[in-house]
């Protein structure tokens, strides 16, 4: 079969399985017209006792930190992980932690006074020096919309934005805070670094452009669209988990870039670890998608070599003992030398169909 532009949208059009069948909900993220009174800008030299800058009244203030959140800026690339912001985002809002969605409830201006003194003498300030406004405090004064996203604060979610093309990063601890973009809570959590390489794979960019082509998209990412995405999952269980642990390690090598951690390898070795693993976890997503016929040796030199962080003392799920450090970026750096390294690697073939597919989406700018 030859692979036009055409037929691989024809294709993906026709997969029936979405993301809104796999998921506990998908939703837009918050939005308020007193964005200068909930997002601050954060201390630059990242100190905990450093007070914030309020963006609207342009001067340091402190706040309760319990009310304050790490903000999602999307003018930023976030694939995979989220990518550091000098904001945060302030919520005046009471949260209980029970179970996958949360309750969430405005604090009333009597409340807020009596328990968040210092949040309260902000709001207020800001009402009187920035809106000119010498009215007794409302709730209205600070509340924002989307609560749907307040309701899954502190769950782990999917963020997708759209920065320039479809771009999703995991939220681990899920108690970032975004304006631009949905949040995705998936009903099994266990798959969500599948879901997060397809979003992040060039099915994404042409998911994009049939959106933009039938109307459905004019640069703005809504949950509408977002549940349309396709979704097809690896028959074998054993590809799949591969695909999640080299996920994993794709949101591990993005996040130790981000902040620049320092390691035993220099920059330009960590952009060629980026890519070399990001390149793997397009072919086997695309392969899942279209021809699940890759060359069996190909993938069994990745099981050989590719293994859980799990298996080297530490939670998978939450990437426990590295965050903050580059130690594993020497393990993974290891990992694709072995690979490299195998004398059969050199020698995997992919069928005349599949590269027949990598030769159109790279002729089209897709992959």
């Amino acid at each position: 079969m030859f692979w036009s532009k055409n037929s691989i949208i024809e294709k993906i059009s026709k997969i029936s399985n979405t993301l809104d069948d796999i998921s506990a909900d998908i939703f837009c993220g918050i939005n308020t017209d007193s964005e200068y009174l909930h997002k601050l800008i954060l201390p630059k030299d990242g100190s905990p006792e450093t007070s914030y800058k309020c963006m609207g009244m342009n001067k340091e203030i402190n706040l309760e930190k319990e009310l304050v959140y790490p903000f999602i800026d999307s003018t930023f690339s976030n694939e995979y992980s989220v990518h550091p912001s000098p904001y945060c985002f302030m919520l005046p809002y009471e949260i209980k932690a029970d179970g996958l969605r949360k309750g969430c409830r405005l604090l009333e201006p009597e409340e807020l006074k009596a328990r968040y003194p210092l949040a309260y003498s902000r709001i207020t300030q800001f009402k009187n020096n920035f809106k000119h406004d010498s009215t007794p405090l409302s709730s209205a004064d600070y509340s924002i919309g989307g609560c749907k996203l307040l309701q899954y604060i502190n769950t782990p979610k999917i963020v997708v934005s759209d920065h320039y093309s479809f771009q999703a990063s995991f939220d681990t601890a899920g108690n970032h805070v975004f304006e631009k973009g949905c949040g995705v809570v998936l009903q099994d959590s266990s798959r969500s670094f599948y879901v997060l390489a397809a979003l992040n794979s060039s099915i994404s960019r042409v998911f994009s452009e049939i959106c933009q082509s039938s109307g459905l998209y004019n640069g703005s990412l809504t949950p509408g669209i977002l549940k349309r995405f396709p979704i097809v999952f690896p028959e074998e269980k054993n590809l799949e988990s591969l695909i999640n642990t080299l996920s994993s390690y794709l949101t591990y090598i993005h996040g130790q870039i981000y902040c620049n951690v320092s390691s035993d390898i220099s920059g330009s070795e960590n952009y060629e670890l980026l890519k070399f693993y990001e390149r793997i976890v397009n072919l086997l997503v695309l392969d899942t998608y279209f021809t699940k016929d890759l060359d069996p040796r190909f993938l069994e030199i990745l099981e050989e070599n590719v293994v859980p962080f799990g298996e080297y003392g530490h939670e998978s799920s939450s990437f426990s003992g590295f965050e903050g450090s580059g130690c594993f970026m020497n393990e993974l750096q290891v990992v694709k030398q072995k690979i490299l390294d195998t004398p059969d690697f050199g020698k995997c073939r992919f069928n005349s169909e599949f590269t027949n597919i990598l030769a159109t989406l790279k002729n089209n700018g897709v992959w």
